[in-house]
């Protein structure tokens, strides 16, 4: 009779927790699902702003006009993750694991962004003669600066601050506001001189507007920040891993339309640009997942790669998928770029079909870099990075002499593969290591006759 209690006992506990462990998945999907949604609803409405002003931009100024100013953005966006530091995801890995900490990690990343932004803007000033058209003057490279290296980090540490804290229902609040205020400056130039120098300006001061926005909504919705010294030093040296790993991404998405600019034409920049932004905004969906899923990384990482590597396959099948869907659709449809952008603007539907194996390569970047990272590898993410940004300017600086945006096309398709290979690597020998330190602690077992 005991013996039949027990046995029903054990299959009462083995339901319970059967039923718990569903409930929890459940829990986890509708939480995901939920968060998604508002990244996804944010980033469309960013979006849609973008390409409100972007084409504005694009017809008002010309193909001579938005190159310069295109290769003027592409050299202070590669300088600027040096401008926080990587300091706003060091802030999400601790506030992912401990709520408590924000209002410090917060305020000691905007005080690292002020003082690196500062120091980054005089040295685009130092170099600009040597790695921009005359065209790109000093006023213009400084009014870039301003918002690429002050007001987007910025905005975006309060963005990292809610991603951190799971409120992604604020995210398209404060999304709408900074590409709002773009739009609003976009249409104040079409109704104006049109000039790359005044759409500088403009877009400074929209910039400017809308990180004040992001601090008063962050200070007043989560914690206002406060600046903790004795963790200022720990954040920037960790930070830099990260900041690291986004400069490595810029320069091998962003560098080779400076590098267009300079070494072949400002037009083939434009060109080369147009088809790029298409890009981007394929990548949308991808990148809300890969923004709700960036904490729960953190947490899973505790545990090793690989449980980070285990969470990234579940995400990795549905994103392939959609990559390679996405792939077709802007193949097929990149006969409609003139007719969006204008007949200036028509090899951007050729550049668009030589570009679209990227969003393939790039699900899988997403989330094969974020495995590293939540697993406390941030360092060997970066090296990785790091060796195919040198890599894409290296080939860079031969390809586009000789095929202008169609080598720097080529290159960013390799550049995108290498990384891969990389990744995968390096993912492949941690695996192996930790299930050899696992076997190594297993008891060894005992046969019989051994008592």
């Amino acid at each position: 009779m005991p013996s039949s209690t027990n046995t029903a006992g054990a299959a009462g506990d083995s339901a319970l927790r059967t039923w718990l462990q569903k409930r929890i998945r459940q829990h986890f999907r509708s939480r995901f699902l939920h968060n998604a949604t508002w990244m996804l609803s944010g980033q469309g409405l960013q979006l849609a702003g973008r390409l409100v002003y972007f084409v504005i931009i694009a017809q008002v100024l010309g193909p001579a006009g938005y190159g310069t100013y295109v290769a003027c953005t592409a050299l202070i966006v590669a300088m600027s993750p040096f401008a926080s530091l990587g300091t706003g995801n060091v802030m999400i890995k601790y506030v992912a694991r401990d709520r408590n900490v924000l209002p410090a990690y917060l305020g000691n990343a905007l005080l690292v962004t002020v003082a690196s932004g500062s120091l980054l803007t005089l040295f685009a000033l130092l170099i600009r003669p040597r790695v921009l058209p005359a065209s790109a003057t000093a006023p213009m490279l400084t009014a870039v600066a301003i918002a690429e290296l002050f007001g987007t980090p910025m905005t975006y540490i309060c963005l990292q601050a809610f991603q951190a804290l799971g409120q992604f229902h604020r995210c398209p609040q404060l999304l709408a506001c900074s590409t709002g205020l773009r739009v609003v400056a976009a249409v104040i130039l079409a109704g104006s001189t049109a000039t790359p120098l005044r759409w500088a300006y403009l877009y400074a001061a929209a910039g400017v507007l809308a990180t004040t926005g992001g601090i008063v909504a962050v200070s007043w919705c989560c914690a206002l920040p406060r600046f903790q010294l004795n963790l200022l030093v720990p954040s920037v040296r960790e930070g830099f891993h990260f900041a690291t790993s986004t400069a490595s991404q810029s320069v091998y998405d962003d560098i080779d339309k400076t590098m267009l600019a300079r070494l072949s034409t400002v037009e083939s920049a434009a060109i080369y640009s147009i088809a790029y932004r298409f890009i981007e905004a394929a990548m949308l969906p991808v990148g809300s997942v890969a923004a709700v899923t960036y904490p729960e990384f953190f947490r899973q990482g505790v545990h090793g790669v690989t449980s980070t590597f285990g969470f990234a396959r579940r995400i990795l099948r549905r994103s392939v998928v959609y990559g390679i869907a996405i792939a077709v659709v802007l193949f097929f449809a990149s006969g409609s770029v003139p007719l969006i952008m204008g007949r200036a603007y028509a090899q951007g539907a050729v550049a668009l079909r030589y570009l679209c194996l990227l969003p393939v390569l790039k699900s899988v970047q997403a989330f094969l870099t974020d495995t590293l990272t939540g697993a406390n590898y941030q360092w060997q993410r970066s090296s990785a990075q790091a060796v195919v940004a040198v890599f894409n300017v290296l080939i860079n600086l031969s390809v586009i002499r000789a095929f202008g945006w169609r080598g720097a096309a080529c290159s960013s398709l390799l550049t995108d593969s290498l990384l891969i290979a990389l990744l995968y690597m390096i993912i492949r020998w941690h695996l192996r290591r930790e299930r050899a330190v696992f076997e190594a602690t297993l008891p060894l077992p005992v046969f019989a006759g051994e008592e």
